[in-house]
């Protein structure tokens, strides 16, 4: 005779967690797990796992359109420098400005090549917006972090 048992099991090592309920379903939750994945359709996206302290995150209206523009920051957290790339648009009359969460301007330069690297080697270690402008209208803004 021969027989076969499956079982599937999670291990997780967690500092906190528990239930949540509604008339839209059930959540199962907990704070760190030691990885995570994210399924997206077009109603939303769910999360589940761990979710790392940083993020990448466009804080501008995704849908203003003032120019074609398609610009990413990284590495994000960063400890010496970001890199600002822009692909997309022209060049011309482009800037970026780097703030605190203050509002202090950090640096603002323009923008000339499609690769742009913004040093932060000096910086505290904190959050920071990186505001891209056309013709001083803003067109996107990037949260940064710094870390260690």
């Amino acid at each position: 005779m021969f027989a076969l048992q499956i079982g599937y099991a999670q291990e997780t090592h967690s500092s906190s967690g528990g239930n949540a309920s509604g008339t839209g379903g059930t959540l199962s939750y907990n704070v760190g797990q030691l990885i995570h994945t994210t399924n997206t359709s077009s109603t939303g996206s769910v999360s589940h796992g761990v979710h790392q302290a940083f993020e990448f995150q466009t804080l501008s209206n995704p849908v203003l359109i003032a120019a074609q523009l398609t610009a990413v920051t990284y590495p994000n957290p960063t400890t010496d420098f970001i890199v600002l790339k822009i692909t997309d648009t022209t060049l011309e009359n482009l800037q970026y400005t780097l703030f605190d969460l203050n509002g202090k301007t950090i640096a603002s330069k323009p923008i000339r090549t499609s690769s742009t690297e913004i040093t932060m080697k000096n910086l505290s270690v904190g959050i920071y917006l990186l505001k891209l402008t056309k013709k001083n209208k803003p067109l996107k803004t990037f949260k940064v972090i710094k870390k260690q």
